[in-house]
Parts: structure tokens; C-alpha cells; sequence
């Protein structure tokens, strides 16, 4: 089984997501099963505001209602 990570679109680019709301990804990576129910049920909850926290700089990004939200798995490592 292939480890991947939860990446979110943040500018103009990929960013691999460390935190999501309260939600903690796991850090060596997860399975594509595992990693999508998480992904799913957090966004089916419908937070109106929360914070991303990424790897790169800016190192995270408040996302907002009306705000595109963009997320994909993509291999760890």
C-alpha cells in the first residue's frame, strides 16, 4: 500500500497539509481509503471558516465560505 499525503491548493501552488481545522493528517502519510473518509467527513461537516496548516511557506491559509477548496492525495515521501 502506497503512503499518501492530503495536499491543499494554496496560491499558486501544492501544499502538503500538517493540520486541517482540528484534524491532524497522519504525519508519515495514510491510506488512499483512510485519507479520503477523513477528507470527506471534515468537509461534509461544512465548517464555514478553518485554517489550513501547511508545510511551505506561508505555512497555512484561512479558508472562508465562497472560498474555493481545493485538496488531493498525493504520494508521501
Amino acid at each position: 500500500m502506497q503512503l499518501l499525503h492530503i495536499e491543499a491548493w494554496v496560491g499558486n501552488e501544492w501544499q502538503r497539509v500538517v493540520r486541517l481545522g482540528d484534524y491532524e493528517p497522519p504525519e508519515d502519510g495514510g491510506g488512499d481509503d483512510h485519507l479520503t473518509d477523513e477528507l470527506e467527513t471534515f468537509l461534509k461537516a461544512g465548517p464555514g471558516m478553518f485554517w489550513v496548516e501547511t508545510t511551505a511557506s506561508p505555512h497555512g491559509v484561512l479558508f472562508g465560505p465562497g472560498v474555493p477548496r481545493l485538496f488531493r492525495l498525493a504520494p508521501a515521501g
